[in-house]
């Protein structure tokens, strides 16, 4: 990496941290291109180079933090997995930890808040994309399971993939909304979702 692009990625650092602890301290809708500037040591025209809007440096946060995830998907859970229930429950762990680790819950209802209120197109389909791969990566162990003989080979991968994410998506947007539940809870939640769909199932 050459001197110029080692400095432009610094100053791309500088802007995503100093956003991050903006977004925590005032929200979206409080800050400005300029006080993002102003921490991170740049000029306002740098960061609107870079990334456009507030909702475009939200974005790259976002990005950034979808990448680790994914990462952290493939090292931790593939092929461990005894059984359905816990793939959804050990993914369901990653996903909680990683958004508490890299960004905050008040960050978080920020974005899912940007991605449905249709003012930020790019929201959408970035949220769109990210459900797509964490479906997918449900859907590999799905895979793995039935090569494994610990699934029905009978079973629809995809229409399960899909059915497991939204069950857990459900339980994560709450996880978000509320700052004083716990990731446990959240997970003791969605076991027992998980329990009462294998009696419906076996009714």
């Amino acid at each position: 990496m050459s001197l110029r692009e080692r400095q432009k990625e610094g100053r791309r650092a500088r802007i995503i941290a100093a956003a991050k602890s903006l977004f925590v301290e005032a929200g979206l809708g409080n800050i400005t291109i300029e006080a993002i500037a102003e921490i991170a040591g740049v000029s306002s025209v740098t960061v609107h180079n870079y990334y456009g809007t507030k909702s475009g440096v939200l974005l790259a946060l976002v990005a950034e933090s979808d990448r680790e995830l994914l990462e952290t998907l493939d090292e931790d859970l593939s092929h461990q997995p005894k059984d359905s229930i816990d793939l959804l429950l050990r993914f369901f762990t990653i996903v909680c930890d990683h958004t508490l680790t890299h960004l905050d819950k008040s960050v978080w209802r920020q974005v899912i808040s940007a991605s449905v209120d249709g003012d930020e197109p790019r929201f959408n389909k970035l949220y769109r994309e990210l459900d797509y791969r964490l479906a997918s990566v449900l859907i590999r162990e799905i895979e793995l399971l039935k090569a494994a003989g610990k699934l029905s080979e009978s079973a629809n991968s995809t229409h399960l993939g899909w059915a497991m994410f939204n069950l857990q998506n459900a339980r994560f947007v709450e996880f978000i909304a509320n700052d004083s539940k716990t990731r446990d809870q959240a997970l003791h939640d969605l076991r027992n979702d998980l329990l009462a769909l294998s009696t419906l199932v076996h009714s």
